[in-house]
């Protein structure tokens, strides 16, 4: 069997891509349907897709996790353990479809949405496959067949959705669009999988299911939950408004995913730096994690105030004035939670590497039920601009509660001298753009920003750190 080691860098590269492609996709797929179709079809699209990608969570439940883990420390035995959680990633994909069969039904949903939501039941099942065998390649650190693939099916599916746009098909083909493409994705997958492990790592054996249903609860609930509690509220916008308030509130949703996927590229490619350090080297994960924090913080600073202040450009220029204005408040509200998401990544970080995931399951799962509960009287009584509001602020809580779940007093990060004076560079941005609007102004603002952040909020030791970072020899050797 075929092991030979990808360096790191190229993995994290195509990490990168495979992130992009399918962040690109998002991206055209959303706008596509907002422009083409609606906000009323865009809205009955949102709440599918919403319901498809919780359940498509329910079902990989943290297995596609421990499945790399468990293949990159014993590779010789990969079939044997491919086997064993393919077997309990069936039961949790079937389960996971019935839910999608069963939800309609449960709720006053429109015939429309009813329908796409039974449409994208495959959708739900060959997706979650199509990551069963992602997280193979991961194990056997071959990350660029996962690359490859997403390109192909991507590609595939935006040039056959420009052809259905032109066309003007009902919303329904493009739903099916996901399923065929997705269907595709499996085979490529399977193909790939069968020359790393062999064939025999697709049956049925359900040795030590109890062991490892056990090892993955708190990860799977910590899944099934962060997403809930994040998009919980279209859901319920979907079930007590209407489809146009759903594709009015997605289309600024939409926006704030795409700028919060830098977050998970960055989960992504420092779990595993992390997870090690805290166990070989804690006095370089602390420098590590602090490094973390103080970049994001920097980064986030301008995104946040660009975003608030020229909601209205944004949305103008990706959706259309005319038939999305009512989003432009709701996106001036997510700038607020960009900005709360992405102080409280690295704790929440700290937490998982730390072997501390229970304190983010309980989080989440206390932040799900407050967002349920709020949301049952206000989205009702203040609609969409209500549920905003109620993100903030359950956002705002988890964030807290992030930074105070750590054992030691981290919270001092955020006192720095040289954080409080960017914080000032950031408030005195704030007032200028409050007095003049003017996008010259922004320009010249984040031009100044970005050295005087670099030099002025980092020492010259967290200078060198983010260095070695970026050089990664240095860190992880």
């Amino acid at each position: 069997m075929k092991t030979n080691r990808v360096p790191i860098w190229k993995n994290s590269l195509f990490l990168f891509f495979t992130q992009a492609i399918r962040l690109l996709t998002n991206i055209f797929i959303a706008v596509g349907i907002a422009r083409l179709y609606g906000p009323e079809a865009f809205g009955q699209f949102s709440i599918a897709y919403t319901i498809a990608t919780i359940c498509i969570v329910i079902a990989d439940f943290g297995f596609d996790v421990l499945l790399t883990t468990e293949i990159a420390n014993n590779r010789d035995n990969a079939a044997q353990i491919g086997r064993k959680y393919f077997s309990m990633k069936l039961i949790f994909a079937l389960i996971s479809c019935a839910i999608m069969l069963t939800v309609p039904s449960l709720q006053t949903f429109s015939v429309q949405s009813r329908t796409l939501i039974y449409a994208l039941t495959l959708f739900v099942l060959f997706t979650t496959l199509t990551n069963f065998f992602n997280a193979i390649f991961r194990g056997f650190e071959k990350f660029y067949y996962e690359t490859k693939i997403s390109f192909i099916t991507n590609l595939i599916f935006l040039i056959l959705l420009v052809v259905f746009g032109i066309l003007k098909l009902p919303l329904i083909y493009v739903m099916l669009l996901f399923v065929i493409t997705r269907l595709l994705g499996v085979i490529l997958s399977v193909q790939k999988a069968i020359s790393l492990v062999g064939a025999n790592f697709i049956g049925i054996d359900f040795d030590e299911w109890r062991n490892i249903v056990n090892r993955i609860l708190i990860y799977g609930l910590h899944f099934i939950f962060g997403n809930l509690f994040f998009q919980l509220d279209t859901i319920l916008i979907g079930i007590w408004k209407t489809d146009n308030d759903v594709g009015i509130y997605k289309s600024a949703f939409n926006i704030m995913l795409l700028i919060l996927i830098l977050s998970d590229i960055a989960f992504s490619t420092m779990l595993p730096v992390l997870s090690r350090l805290y166990y070989e080297n804690f006095e370089k994960w602390k420098i590590l994690s602090r490094l973390y924090f103080k970049v994001f913080l920097l980064t986030v600073l301008p995104i946040s105030i660009v975003v608030f202040f020229y909601s209205e450009q944004i949305i103008s220029i990706i959706y259309g004035h005319k038939l999305y204005k009512e989003a432009i408040p709701i996106l001036k509200i997510f700038s607020i939670i960009i900005f709360f998401r992405f102080i409280g990544e690295p704790y929440a970080m700290m937490l998982t590497t730390s072997r501390h995931q229970y304190f983010r399951m309980v989080i989440v799962i206390v932040a799900t039920f407050a967002s349920f509960m709020l949301n049952y009287f206000i989205i009702p009584a203040y609609g969409i601009l209500g549920a905003a509001f109620v993100s903030i602020g359950i956002n705002i809580v988890v964030c807290i509660a992030y930074i105070f779940s750590n054992k030691q007093s981290y919270v001092r990060w955020l006192f720095e001298s040289r954080v409080l004076v960017v914080l000032t560079l950031a408030m005195i941005m704030i007032i200028l753009l409050s007095l003049n609007h003017a996008l010259a102004l922004a320009i010249i603002l984040t031009i100044v920003y970005i050295p005087l952040a670099y030099f002025v909020g980092f020492s010259n030791d967290d200078r060198q750190g983010v260095a070695a970072y970026f050089n990664l020899k240095k860190v992880l050797h």
